[in-house]
């Protein structure tokens, strides 16, 4: 689609047309782009938070990830929506001050893929996480008074069948359906549609671009149905502010440019949105250009109950070990024997916890990991960025920063390597083993993925999961058997210290604690005197069949699995979110 009035005209004019002043030509990106300050409401600011969506055509070569960070932090964007991730997977992980979500294909291939890259400052207010596809994300924020939904999709670009078009609409209303009516829901992404220009109506408005095609009539069907808008036809924006792809036809002297990205609103909520154009000065590599819209938003204060950790690496050291030794057995020579179990219970746990505070200090090792991205890779990236009108000048600084990575990945493989060396010439194994983990990203990383319920349909509330995953446990464990007769009299003899010392000696350190937060390590240092009081006690609750309330609390975590059951509780069982 050509937007340009007339052949003869010049970019430069085509923008005079529209701003008034000298400016830079369509496309440039030397213009500063400024935050907008926060209008006063009754003696207080007003809480704006800046959402956008953005095709980046590929977030699996290297670099290009801390990119988008670097635009972000530029454009002082909150949260980035990213089409064609093209990362396999699901999952989370930390990226400098920012926090990247993504959903991408479960067969390893780097193809398609949706994400959100969110400031670290918003991810605490992130209540629930949801990769649905390699086609659709979806992440809900806790805010007032209602809370924000936001769904990224990609949609089948021109070669794929309307079919699947059509399957991606359907699956974005089923998660609609889920999603409370009186909350926020915005749907944006890569359409590959459009809209046009001039084909007003109550949500669709009159600012698009160009005109519109098949996919247009389809999205505007669904858009309808749904009852959104689509907020970036209702911003009156010069035509550089309003596309999105540039094509690879596109030249000066003819511009074809198209707006196939969108940002979609329910109806009801749209008069929250108080600005949305397009960024062609930013850059990623991509002939795709953001969208960026400015909310009114305020977001909850939520406090996350977060675990004390501490250093059990610090108990291999003979001197601290020692110590820890002596004051555990000198405090459970305290525990009063003719205590009710639970608070001979809660007296040990208070214990161990103060000897963790005051020996055993938070977890060093869990520094934050050094990148190989440097800063003249980051400023050859903005450079890029401000000659990206010069052809030749981007694509020789896009090969220098190219080289400069390689460089820069192999020197992180090198210092990776004298550290493992320096960890063998020291016999820390542990170490040696955690630095060969992270070089050949052989850590387990925490699966995500979609619950969904008997009729094929996905759960997207806490609530609704808990009570599909309870249903499913009580199918799963249904027992038709009656009770088994009651044992009276004794059953048998009492629990003797040394199998109390074996069942001690047989359970393996470096284990992860439970609910209780307690370590098997502190078990292993007791002495004779604190094996009788744990055998003591032990017997106290055998003979009185009363289990404390502790002991009856269980912790059901669910684990990702790709194969079918005979009677899942989804069609695919992946691991919940807590």
């Amino acid at each position: 689609m050509d937007i340009s009035p007339s052949k003869n005209q010049t970019m430069a004019e085509l923008r005079a047309k529209y701003k008034s002043g000298v400016s830079l030509p369509i496309g440039s990106p030397g213009e500063t782009v400024m935050s907008l300050p926060l209008p006063e409401r009754d003696g207080r600011k007003e809480s704006r938070i800046k959402i956008g969506t953005w095709n980046v055509k590929t977030m699996a070569k290297p670099g290009k990830i801390y990119n988008a960070t670097k635009e972000m932090r530029r454009l002082k964007v909150h949260i980035m929506g990213i089409s064609e991730m093209r990362w396999p997977g699901t999952g989370v992980m930390d990226i400098d001050e920012h926090k990247v979500y993504y959903s991408g294909t479960q067969n390893d291939t780097h193809e398609y893929g949706v994400g959100f890259i969110v400031h670290k400052s918003f991810s605490q207010k992130i209540k629930n996480f949801i990769p649905v596809s390699e086609r659709i994300i979806v992440i809900q924020i806790e805010a007032k008074p209602v809370n924000i939904n936001l769904i990224q999709i990609y949609a089948p670009t021109f070669d794929h069948p309307d079919s699947e078009v059509e399957e991606l609409y359907d699956n974005i209303a089923q998660i609609q359906e889920k999603i409370p009516k009186h909350e926020i829901t915005i749907l944006m992404g890569d359409f590959n549609a459009k809209l046009g220009k001039g084909n007003k109506t109550d949500y669709i408005g009159s600012q698009g671009l160009g005109d519109r095609n098949e996919r247009g009539d389809m999205l505007e069907n669904f858009i309808e149905h749904q009852e959104m808008v689509a907020l970036n036809t209702f911003f009156q924006q010069p035509p550089r502010r309003l596309y999105t792809w540039r094509s690879p036809q596109d030249r000066p002297e003819k511009v074809v440019r198209n707006q196939i990205d969108f940002i979609l609103i329910n109806k009801r909520y749209r008069n929250c949105c108080t600005s949305m154009r397009t960024y062609p000065g930013a850059d990623i590599n991509s002939d795709h250009v953001p969208v960026i819209g400015e909310f009114r938003a305020k977001m909850k204060t939520t406090k996350r109950k977060t675990q004390k950790r501490c250093n059990m690496r610090l108990m291999k050291e003979p001197k601290i070990r020692e110590e820890v030794s002596h004051i555990l057995n000198e405090k459970m020579e305290n525990v009063e024997e003719n205590a009710p179990i639970e608070e001979q219970l809660e007296f040990i746990n208070e214990m161990i916890q103060n000897i963790k505070d005051e020996y055993l200090k938070e977890d060093v090792s869990r520094e934050k990991k050094k990148t190989w991205m440097t800063d003249n890779i980051l400023n050859l990236m903005e450079e890029r960025r401000m000659n990206k009108g010069n052809t030749i000048e981007y694509r020789r600084l896009n090969n220098q920063i190219r080289k400069e990575i390689r460089e820069a990945k192999e020197k992180e493989k090198t210092q990776n390597c004298l550290e493992i060396e320096a960890y063998q010439r020291m016999y820390d194994d542990f170490n040696v083993h955690r630095k060969v983990k992270e070089v050949t990203g052989r850590f387990k990383r925490r699966q995500y993925g979609k619950l969904l319920d008997k009729d094929g349909k996905i759960i997207i509330e806490q609530q609704e999961k808990k009570e599909r995953w309870m249903q499913y446990v009580e199918e799963l464990f249904e027992d038709d058997r009656g009770m088994m007769d009651e044992i009276t009299g004794d059953s048998g003899p009492s629990i003797m210290e040394n199998e109390v010392e074996i069942a001690i000696k047989q359970m393996k350190e470096g284990k992860a604690a439970g609910p209780d937060n307690l370590e098997i390590e502190f078990m292993k240092l007791l002495n004779e005197t604190g094996v009788k009081k744990l055998t003591k006690m032990y017997n106290k609750i055998y003979e009185t069949g009363i289990l404390p309330q502790p002991w009856l609390t269980s912790e059901f975590i669910t684990r990702i699995s790709y194969h079918q059951f005979d009677e899942p509780p989804t069609e695919t069982v992946f691991k919940d979110n807590p």
